[in-house]
Parts: structure tokens; sequence; C-alpha cells
């Protein structure tokens, strides 16, 4: 009974965490509470309250006003899908709101291949609903994958009548072009420093739990990280020695774990997120 009594004398006495250091954090298909003062991840949500929070918190469907975004999602139908299941491509003509997980998008120009891996918020198909005669790239999952998908014909509908929606995609348009030269394109880079600043963009967006560091990245592997770099696997597998080395990362079967985010984002030479994971993650 005494020891019983010092145990919540102990936890009585530990300080709770401000309600305004408290923030939500997408991590997998579902919501975390993320702590600013101490980096640390808590509490996820499940079932239709995840869905709803990974709705709301998606960073295109977030800019569109609570009722026309209820307005708009209640008619999408939700997709689960696995690894390497293909979205896009051969598959119909479907656009699908990623609002989970990890997708590798190939598209081809003549000869010249790009490779995009993208993560929540991510609207595979945003281009060709404004333009039809785009041929449409393929796209399949890296790893389990939550989308809202929609006919391209119904969604090219919506954009005419809802501009709110056709300003939204045109921001994701444009967030493209952005990440395109501040995370693809830096080719005056070293490999290693090329590949944490990849790392550091991918954790913002398709990032996992982790109950070690708090979050992780799971699901590319060393030849997609090198196809969307533009670089030989080898030239991947010797920038993933050199972090190793520096220890800042660590690596599984096509999961790769950070020790400290803040050293991965200076090490790759890109802004300090404003959300960088320090402890664990109850999982």
């Amino acid at each position: 009974m005494e020891q019983a009594r010092r145990d919540r004398d102990a936890v009585a006495r530990i300080p709770r965490p401000r309600k305004s250091s408290l923030q939500p954090m997408v991590l997998g298909n579902s919501v975390y509470t993320f702590d600013m003062e101490t980096g640390r991840v808590v509490h996820g949500l499940s079932g239709s309250r995840a869905l709803r929070g990974l709705i709301d918190l998606n960073p295109f469907l977030s800019q569109l006003p609570r009722r026309v975004r209820h307005e708009f999602t209640s008619g999408l139908s939700t997709r689960s899908s696995g690894r390497n299941d293909q979205l896009r491509g051969s598959v119909g003509s479907m656009v699908h709101i990623v609002l989970a997980g990890c997708v590798y998008e190939e598209s081809s120009y003549g000869e010249d291949t790009t490779v995009r891996i993208h993560g929540a918020g991510a609207v595979l198909g945003a281009a060709e609903i404004f333009n039809p005669d785009l041929h449409a790239p393929t796209a399949r999952c890296l790893n389990n994958t939550l989308t809202l998908a929609v006919p391209l014909t119904r969604m090219r509908s919506t954009v005419d009548h809802i501009p709110m929606v056709a300003a939204s995609l045109g921001k994701v348009l444009a967030d493209q072009l952005i990440v395109a030269e501040r995370v693809y394109n830096r080719r005056n880079l070293h490999p290693e420093e090329r590949l944490a600043g990849l790392f550091v963009h991918l954790l913002n967006r398709c990032a996992v739990p982790c109950a070690t560091y708090g979050r992780m990245i799971e699901g590319p592997s060393q030849g997609d990280l090198a196809d969307a770099l533009s670089v030989s696997r080898a030239t991947v597998e010797n920038a993933l020695k050199v972090l190793r080395g520096l220890d800042l990362v660590s690596t599984g079967y096509r999961q790769y774990r950070f020790p400290d985010e803040r050293e991965l984002a200076s090490f790759g030479k890109v802004r300090t997120p404003s959300q960088t994971v320090t402890g664990s993650a109850e999982v």
C-alpha cells in the first residue's frame, strides 16, 4: 500500500503538457497527439474518429471550409490498398486523394522517366483534371495506403461547380513544383545529403509510428529511393552507409529510423521541420 501511494505521488509530480503544446500528427492510418515541448507522440485514434481526423488534417482537404469538405468527401469511396497494389495507370481513370500511406508515381515523357514518392495530401491525377490530353502516370503503393477515390469525370465536374476545390487543387500542383526543386532536383549536393533531405520530406508526408523514435519511414526500397533521386542503387547504398556511420539512420527491411531528426535535416541542408519527433510513440 505504501509503495502504491509513493508511485501515485511520483506520477502526480510529473508536469503535464500544456494544451497549447499538443498538436495532432498523422502517422500511418491514424492521428496521434504530438507534444511540441517534449517531441513525444502518444494516443492514436482508431475507427471512424481516425478517418475523420485524416480527412480534416489532410493538406489538400483541410483548405476547404468544413461544410464544403464534408459535402465533397461524403460521396467519395474510401479505398484501402496494400503494398504493390496499383492505383493508377492501366487500372482506370480514377483520382485518388491520399489520406495515409506511401505511393510510388512514375511519369514518362519520351524516353525520360520521372519518379516521385507521395504521401498524405497528394492528389493522384490532379494534372489530368485540368488537362485531359495528359497521359496518366502509373502509381503503386509502397505500403498500406488509404485513399479517397473519385472518377476523373466527376472530379472535373466538381472543379467546374465548386471553385474552392479548383483553388485547392491548384495549390497541390504548385506544391509539387516546389517539392521538385527543393527535394528532388538538388543535384549540386552530395548523394548522402540529397538522401537525407528526401528522408526529411518523407517523414512529413508518409511516416508511420515507431516505438523507438516516434515515427519512421516504411515502404520504399533502396531501388525506389534511387529512382526518385535519379541515381543508381549503388549510389543510394553508399549514401545510406554514410548516414548510418553518422548515426543519422538505422535501417531494416524497407524501414528507415532516425535517432535525431534535427541532425538529419541539418546534414541534408534543409530547413528544420516544425514537427520534430524526439521520443517514442505508443503503438
